[in-house]
């Protein structure tokens, strides 16, 4: 209420006039209507008793809930459950009541710390008799855990400044659970709290002694060294050297700080290395620190600007040759339980050593590929000590009976990808064309899931080396061998959806996008439903988590953003052959080798530039309203001013990608996947407002210009506020050489059909021959722009016909459709008033069309020249490929990732090029020689 009332009195303050002031008028009046109010001052004194009203909303519950949570008679055996008492909680930290929840924490009597402890006074386990017991109690019968009471009151406690408790609560909590990093971060901030950039240096030997007890406690009591007091002594030496208060400690100079934290990392690798995966998750923050600091230690000569560096690369690679395996005979005969853990616990360090390497080398951009060569082992070695691994270490397959698990060298074939990734970028310093390195990149993973076809992030990797080089179809197969379902589409679906549209399978990329929308779509019933279910039982909280995780992840996903402006895109491009298959993949393997079958130009869905388009752009209108639909990025796009007004939740899952450290795909930024479907919302926009106008256009009668009626007025009154906005956005984001042309062409196309329904307002006189001069003005000013895009086009050099093939995938539905579309819309129109394909002899608005076809189509022909030569991958330079890329694997495994790359790309050529040729072939028709 508060908005719309700030809006109505910008308006008023304004002063607008004429049909804005009855427009202005009119919503006031509705808005009045709908709070049943009688005038608009009657609106602040609503608000404020409305306000009055909410303030009192969390006392009342206060009141409500504490009475849920009133002690129990000591004859009854219930018990205050979980959710009661969160509830109550909740009333307080509303109203911002902490040393009042605080003092009701200490008060509940609570489950155990361990389950199974004798303790009597914390015994409050409900007595469950029977199933009855379950289906008769209204709400949660767990009863509050000695473990969240205690992570609660040591975060309020540190809320409130009062460190010492908070210290206590975590100290006997990591006395149960020594292993637990947010308890050890929770005690480096009790204990260890900066002020003014300053460490408090009791506190942080306090702490430190501490975890020096855990560890002399833990060594005496568990078979295996546990890693979180280990690694707090990591994160207590690395604060010390990012402290910004200065070096004075008793310690020594920075330098020296710096080689205490270079000395305890290695001594963590060196105790974690070879019994914990996750080891160099632990100790990559603080390598990080490490290269800052000696990237800024004085005024040195580099060598020892670069020293605790340079120290642990050495150790690094003392570690991975000291445990490499591949020059040990192969085992034979039954593999004893110490040799299997002996060599695990090798290949476990092997791995530890190169990521340190890559991770640090990485960091120096300048120096990385000399670090590499200093420090790395080289592919051919990774590769080896891989197929070592799977000798040494053999896994049984899953159809034998085996676990679905990834294999132990699986993360060795990971590294190898990237150093040939990373390689692939280095390319021109080298004499192997970057096609190469990235062939025997998918080769390695290729063969790596073969073996362990359960890993994941083999195939994610492989998905990446494939998107690279534009074999779209490859990819999609291994990205729906993964078995993405269900929440994992909102996760994980970037992956592949930019892949698609590059590699020109659009009937895919509908298809994964319907099922992105359908999942949101259902989820949003499901959450009513549940949610009401959690409220009938009492689950107040559940309720508002279900709620809340709708409308602030599920509602503005940006996925769900963006897969809506894909369909809306793609529609016209839809292949039906290819939509017939459950799986995709499967339909379009079939294909292979056959000649697809003629596919039209929105045969099925979407604009085309023909006479059904009036009705499609009707039905998007309707369909438009549904939030979970389509085209409802129309609306979307009209509600947003600029893209910051775009709300989106970007619920992707980057973290699959760890493994990137020399080499990271890229992928779109936030702000650019809102930019790219904001600007599909006003593309389609645009088309929808334009197809309508001139459907309802009327002919000039006896050579006058056609009355304006109602439908007319208002339906160019909405193209031209819908163009007004397109212009701003493309100011307000920029666009290349090649997009802002031909999106000043979609404009441009938008004004002449507003000039010829419509005139000028602004004059006088309104003839025919008025409308035509203007319409034709502005179709020559397309063609102006049109020769702009072509030209940006041709000068486009990429480094490789991947890139040229993925560019003209992605222009296809982005802007060439639109234009194509525009036109033929714009050339019916101008049929209407008399200035068909057969006036271009006499009309000059049907010369400037001509024109502009004949401009465009020379457009199509670049494009299609494109496709050509992106198609020409493989012929007589598959060999050197073959015979250079065989260094790290046989020729057969080069070979068949050269033939699926072919494969792929002569599926993208198929599925673009009839449609290119479908507009080339109709555009030619406005040059045809006259009967």
């Amino acid at each position: 209420m508060e908005t719309i009332q700030k809006s109505l009195l910008v308006l008023e303050e304004k002063k607008v006039e004429g049909t804005q002031a009855e427009a202005v008028k009119h919503l006031q009046d509705c808005f009045l209507k709908l709070m049943g109010l009688s005038n608009v001052s009657d609106v602040t004194t609503h608000i404020a008793k409305l306000q009055q009203k909410t303030a009192l909303l969390p006392k009342l519950a206060e009141s409500l809930s504490s009475r849920m949570v009133q002690q129990q008679e000591p004859s009854s055996d219930k018990v205050v459950s979980e959710s009661d008492w969160d509830v109550y909680l909740e009333t307080l930290l509303v109203q911002d009541k902490k040393n009042e929840a605080l003092e009701v924490l200490k008060n509940i009597q609570c489950t155990s710390m361990i389950a199974g402890s004798d303790n009597t006074d914390n015994n409050v386990l409900p007595q469950i008799n029977d199933e009855d017991t379950i289906n008769n109690h209204v709400g949660s019968m767990m009863p509050y855990t000695q473990r969240k009471k205690l992570e609660r009151m040591a975060k309020l406690s540190l809320e409130l400044g009062m460190h010492d408790q908070a210290e206590g609560y975590y100290r006997e909590l990591l006395d149960v659970f020594p292993d637990q990093w947010t308890y050890w971060l929770g005690m480096i901030d009790s204990c260890v709290k900066i002020e003014d950039g300053k460490i408090n240096k009791e506190g942080w030997v306090k702490c430190q002694s501490y975890a020096n007890e855990v560890i002399v406690k833990v060594e005496g009591s568990q078979k295996y060294a546990l890693r979180g007091s280990y690694l707090v002594l990591l994160e207590l030496a690395s604060m010390k050297v990012t402290d910004t208060s200065g070096y004075s400690y008793s310690t020594g100079t920075k330098e020296e700080l710096v080689t205490v934290l270079r000395e305890e990392i290695c001594k963590y690798g060196k105790r974690f290395g070879s019994i914990a995966s996750c080891c160099f998750e632990d100790v990559q923050p603080y390598l990080k620190v490490i290269v800052q600091a000696s990237g800024n230690v004085g005024d040195v000569d580099a060598s020892l600007e670069l020293e605790n560096t340079m120290h642990i690369l050495t150790w690094a690679k003392d570690l991975w040759k000291t445990n490499s395996q591949a020059a040990e005979e192969e085992l034979n005969g039954e593999v004893s339980t110490d040799e299997f853990r002996e060599r695990r616990k090798k290949i476990r360090s092997y791995i530890l050593a190169v990521h340190v390497i890559y991770h640090i080398a990485s960091k120096l951009e300048s120096k990385t590929m000399h670090l590499l060569q200093m420090f790395a082992p080289d592919t051919s070695h990774m590769v080896t000590e891989w197929k070592t691994s799977l000798s040494s270490l053999p896994g049984v397959a899953p159809k034998d009976g085996g676990q679905k698990e990834v294999l132990p060298g699986d993360e060795i074939i990971l590294l190898a990808s990237q150093y040939l990734q990373y390689q692939a970028t280095q390319s021109a310093a080298t004499s192997s064309p970057p096609t190469t390195f990235l062939l025997q990149a998918a080769a390695v993973l290729e063969e790596a899931v073969d073996h362990s076809p359960y890993n994941p992030h083999l195939k994610i990797a492989a998905i990446g080396v494939y998107t690279q080089l534009n074999a779209a179809h490859r990819a999609l197969a291994i990205y729906q061998d993964m078995g993405i379902k269900q929440i994992q589409l909102d996760s994980c679906s970037y992956l592949i959806l930019p892949t698609l549209i590059q590699g020109g399978l659009y009937s895919s990329a509908i298809k994964l996008s319907t099922s992105i929308m359908r999942l949101h779509g259902s989820t949003s019933k499901d959450i009513k439903v549940y949610a009401s279910k959690a409220l009938r039982n009492g689950l107040m909280l559940k309720a508002k988590e279900m709620v809340t995780f709708q409308r602030d992840k599920m509602r503005p996903s940006l996925q769900l953003l963006y897969s809506k402006g894909i369909v809306m895109d793609t529609a016209p491009l839809m292949n039906p052959s290819d939509m017939s298959s459950d799986d995709l993949v499967t339909g379009m393997a079939k294909q292979k080798g056959k000649i697809p079958p003629q596919v039209k130009l929105a045969q099925e869905k979407g604009f085309g530039g023909s006479d059904g388009d009036l009705i499609r752009a009707e039905q998007i209108v309707i369909d438009a309203e549904v939030h979970f639909n389509a085209p409802s990025i129309v609306h979307i796009t009209s509600q947003c001013v600029s893209v910051d007004d775009c709300v989106a939740s970007d619920n992707r899952d980057m973290s699959i990608n760890y493994f990137e450290i020399l080499y990271q795909n890229v992928h779109l930024s936030k702000k650019e996947v809102v930019i790219q479907s904001l600007r599909r919302g006003h593309i389609h926009g645009l088309m929808t407002r334009a197809i309508m106008a001139v459907g309802a256009a009327n002919a000039p009668k006896k050579g006058k210009v056609p009355k304006p009626t109602d439908e007319t007025t208002y339906m160019c009154q909405s193209l031209h506020h819908s163009l007004s906005s397109a212009r701003k956005f493309s100011q307000e984001v920029g666009m290349n050489d090649i997009d802002l042309p031909l999106w000043d062409a979609c404009c441009q196309l938008c004004e002449a059909i507003i000039s010829a329904i419509q005139g000028d307002s602004t004059v006088d006189s309104d003839t025919l021959a008025d409308r035509e001069k203007a319409a034709t003005s502005f179709i020559e000013s397309t063609t102006q722009h049109l020769e702009s895009a072509l030209k940006a086009f041709s000068l486009y050099c990429p480094d490789s016909n991947a890139q040229r093939g993925a560019r003209v995938c992605q222009l296809l539905p982005d802007h060439i459709i639109p234009v194509y579309v525009l036109l033929e819309t714009t050339a019916r129109l101008f049929a209407l008033f008399g200035w068909g394909k057969r006036k271009r002899l006499t009309k000059d608005a049907s010369k400037a069309l001509a024109n502009l076809a004949l401009s465009f189509s020379k457009f199509i022909s670049d494009m299609l020249v494109c496709m050509s030569q992106h198609r020409s991958f493989g012929g007589d330079e598959t060999e050197s490929m073959v015979k250079s890329a065989s260094a790290v694997f046989d020729t057969d495994t080069i070979q068949r990732v050269i033939n699926e790359v072919v494969s792929s790309r002569d599926m993208t050529k198929d599925r673009v090029d009839p449609f290119l040729l479908q507009m080339k072939e109709s555009l030619e028709t406005y040059n045809e020689e006259i009967q």
